[in-house]
């Protein structure tokens, strides 16, 4: 159960979707166990949906492209909650343009405002999460920097930590479960694949653990050849989410 309570806090069940039928049945029994005891029984429902969990052994992993969650109703649900969220703004902005899980960008930001000068690397303008393991570093979740430009940093320098469950809360009671931030990583990653940035480096930058030993051993890419893309694709993200 420790290792999956989270799809409770961050409405992201990914990790299910990876396990073998047995053991998903078995983390989703313990799930609803806790969501039951922590009065979260809808959020439970309203995760199983988004993602197709079901209660049969049979469920198998059906990938993303097939689902109903298209790439334009994501964009739309973007656009409506960053536009329309004046106390979040600036966090939900920064959360979009990261590719962080939602988690993991709050504490990107309460980090920059208590140890900005260890934690930005000038130079190449990329947060280095690799210096707070603790944080960053887990089991099957690891990441290790995330690309910023000057908007980024501004909304850095000018927004204040705030906690996942104020922010969350406040909007599922605007907008719904299906508005949840945690969608904003699926944009993220869709708009750097289309605009030719390699899946690696996606995985990479999201903090995906690598499973094949080409990318754990052997992938070299050059670090300006990585990053620079990237970057300068975050002005086009930003266009497409209707930020700045």
């Amino acid at each position: 159960m420790r290792r999956y309570y989270h799809v409770l806090i961050t409405s992201d069940a990914s990790d299910l979707l990876l396990l073998k039928p047995r053991l998903r049945l078995d983390a989703m029994t313990a799930l609803g166990m806790l969501a039951k005891v922590l009065g979260m029984r809808e959020r439970w429902r309203a995760i199983r949906e988004a993602y197709g969990l079901k209660w049969s052994r049979e469920m198998s992993y059906v990938p993303a492209i097939l689902t109903s969650q298209t790439y334009s109703s994501l964009i739309d649900r973007a656009r409506k909650v960053i536009g329309s969220s004046d106390r979040y703004r600036g966090v939900l902005e920064f959360i979009a343009l990261s590719g962080l899980r939602v988690g993991e960008a709050l504490d990107a930001i309460r980090l920059y405002h208590s140890d900005a000068e260890n934690y930005l690397n000038r130079e190449l303008m990329v947060l280095e999460h690799f210096k707070y393991p603790a944080i960053f570093i887990r089991k099957t979740k690891k990441a290790y920097i995330t690309v910023i430009d000057g908007y980024m940093l501004d909304l850095l320098e000018s927004t204040e930590p705030v906690t996942y469950n104020a922010m969350s809360m406040s909007i599922k009671r605007r907008f719904g479960s299906d508005h949840c931030p945690s969608t904003f990583r699926k944009i993220w990653a869709t708009f750097m694949r289309r605009r030719g940035i390699e899946p690696e480096v996606i995985d990479l930058l999201q903090g995906r653990t690598p499973r094949s030993i080409f990318l754990r051993h052997y992938y070299r890419p050059d670090i300006n050849a990585l990053l620079g893309p990237v970057r300068e694709n975050l002005r086009l993200l930003r266009r497409e989410l209707g930020i700045g």
